[in-house]
């Protein structure tokens, strides 16, 4: 990030902590889509010349404490998580780039401390 005055940077931030408090119901995941094959006898599944296998199913695939976990989504609430998902990357977008900015603000601390402390010089050796 180039030299931003402090006082853009707190704006901007305060800009991000407004945006991550309007944020909705979220989750993290990815959504896939199955097709499975029952194995029922003479179902169209397992056709041995055209098999039309069932489906799609919609699945939601995340982690929760390092374990994988898939669930099933209706079709019915597919748009919802979809919207759920896409607020998780916003979020994810959003604390990027407030850790950025807060970042930016330290430096400017240091440099600013830096600036205000008198020089030390190493003693001399005898």
């Amino acid at each position: 990030m180039a030299h931003t005055p402090r006082k853009q940077i707190q704006v901007e931030l305060e800009k991000v902590q407004k945006e991550i408090l309007g944020i909705g119901p979220m989750r993290s995941g990815q959504i896939g889509q199955v097709y499975t094959a029952c194995q029922k006898p003479g179902c169209k599944c397992i056709d041995p010349v055209n098999p039309q296998k069932h489906g799609p199913f919609y699945k939601l695939s995340y982690k929760r404490r390092g374990k994988p976990t898939t669930q099933f989504i209706r079709p019915q609430f597919l748009e919802q998580v979809r919207d759920q998902i896409a607020a998780y990357h916003r979020f994810r977008d959003l604390t990027d780039k407030w850790a950025e900015l807060a970042a930016e603000l330290a430096r400017l601390d240091l440099e600013d401390a830096r600036s205000n402390t008198p020089k030390m010089r190493w003693p001399e050796e005898p």
